[in-house]
């Protein structure tokens, strides 16, 4: 699942519009639909979006046998 999706998955979880979700990460509705439509959300959106929905945020990479780096 792509970011965008995650995001999106999100906002029906927490019961959210985009326009609620930019406002909680102080930017504009237009700016955050454009990153989710390229899937172009940095770490640091990643980052704010969970602060603001008061969650964990992990990036990891995974290798084949499970370890996370």
């Amino acid at each position: 699942m792509d970011t965008t999706k995650k995001v999106k998955k999100l906002m029906v979880e927490f019961d959210i519009t985009a326009t609620q979700l930019a406002e909680m990460i102080g930017t504009s509705q237009p700016n955050l639909s454009k990153k989710m439509k390229n899937n172009s959300l940095s770490v640091a959106d990643l980052e704010k979006i969970a602060e603001a929905l008061k969650i964990n945020f992990e990036l990891n990479f995974v290798m084949e046998n499970g370890v996370k780096i």
